[in-house]
């Protein structure tokens, strides 16, 4: 069955994409949608979209949000991820993410010896374990660099990722108005300082853009991009043009924060970058084929989802680690840093937000790399 719009339909997709990120933005405004996220609505009706046949689940429109667009995205969201600030200002959080993206790792491992996957295992458990400790970004980045790109069985595989990363997130919004789990973990009462940003406050909008700065960040990551295709090409490795990308930024973030603080808008720009990203790639997700050849796949998913959870909330009992912080981690280890904004609705929660997303930002500046050496290791 042919698609409404189809793949050579360029300008009316383009209009189909943007208008799903103006929504995920619109949303924002809505408690429900808060609540529940607005990149969760995104990635689910771009994929009810693609599986009704009202767009493509492939085109060249998505082949090139993918070659020009994340490249772009990559350096803006990630030059607030000064590493001294992060280690500085998300404290305990931070811990609880490290463990809970050690636990990621351990449930990729004993997936893959748990079941047959098929003969890119490997390829896969890294896949997953690049987005279960970053981002959809970190997905896409470690198929890339470990050849899957083009693979038949990558959009089978981002569907069971979206399925499971939904079920878990509402097991995370239920955390909440579980009473009994304060009998197992403590939860250390904090005072939000009415100076302190709050996520309404986060929302998005620029009151006052420079317009200058927005257009100094866009050539900084359009600058780096460049110089990191170009080492990763000189290096003989093009496939980790990505990896050297991240890198790159995160060296610049950390030991030039004076450069990155001249620059505006960047957070909001690589924000719509990758939520038009997120909407492409989940165009992708064939869900009737999830269902007909690979529900393995959800089933390898949930295996690494639950090992994270036992391994976050097992040390967290352990080391008496607040409940607030362990559930924060948890939700960004699997849902990216946007779900730092969708539990800091929690008034209790508030205080967890900034160091929710910067903690989520080294997420996404690690998740590639530990997912490439999940890779390695099990080849």
């Amino acid at each position: 069955m042919l698609p409404v719009i189809g793949p050579d339909q360029n300008f009316a997709l383009w209009a189909v994409l943007l208008a799903l990120t103006g929504l995920a933005f619109w949303g924002e405004r809505f408690a429900w949608v808060r609540k529940y996220s607005s990149v969760m609505l995104l990635i689910a009706a771009s994929i009810v979209l693609a599986n009704l046949r009202i767009i493509p689940h492939s085109a060249p429109v998505y082949d090139s949000i993918w070659e020009y667009l994340v490249p772009l995205a990559i350096p803006l969201l990630l030059f607030e991820a000064n590493l001294a600030r992060i280690f500085r200002e998300s404290g305990t959080l931070l811990a609880a993410f490290l463990i809970g993206s050690a636990g990621v790792a351990a449930g990729a491992i004993i997936g893959s010896s748990l079941l047959d996957i098929g003969p890119k295992e490997a390829e896969l458990a890294g896949i997953f374990t690049g987005t279960y400790i970053g981002g959809g970004l970190n997905f896409f980045a470690v198929a890339d660099a470990t050849g899957m790109q083009g693979d038949g069985s990558l959009a089978a595989a981002w569907a069971a990722d979206n399925v499971a990363t939904n079920l878990h997130f509402l097991l995370i919004l239920a955390v909440p108005g579980m009473a009994w789990l304060s009998r197992w973990y403590p939860q250390f009462a904090v005072t939000t300082d009415a100076s302190e940003p709050t996520a309404e406050d986060l929302r998005w909008s620029i009151k006052n853009l420079d317009i200058a700065g927005l257009l100094f960040a866009l050539a900084l990551a359009f600058a780096i991009a460049a110089t990191g295709e170009w080492l990763a090409t000189v290096g003989g490795r093009p496939e980790y043009a990505i990896l050297v990308i991240t890198a790159l930024t995160l060296a610049i973030a950390s030991l030039a924060p004076g450069l990155i603080s001249n620059l505006s808008g960047y957070r909001e720009a690589g924000t719509v970058l990758i939520y038009l990203f997120l909407a492409s790639s989940s165009a992708a997700a064939d869900v009737w084929e999830l269902i007909k050849t690979a529900p393995v796949l959800f089933v390898f998913a949930s295996i690494l989802i639950t090992t994270h959870l036992l391994v976050l909330f097992g040390i967290g009992r352990l080391f008496r680690m607040d409940l607030a912080e362990l559930t924060m981690a948890s939700a960004i280890c699997v849902g990216g840093p946007s779900s730092a904004l969708a539990l800091s609705s929690t008034p209790t929660w508030r205080h967890l937000l900034i160091p929710g997303v910067l903690a989520g930002s080294f997420g996404y500046a690690i998740g590639s790399f530990i997912g490439v050496a999940v890779t390695e290791w099990l080849r």
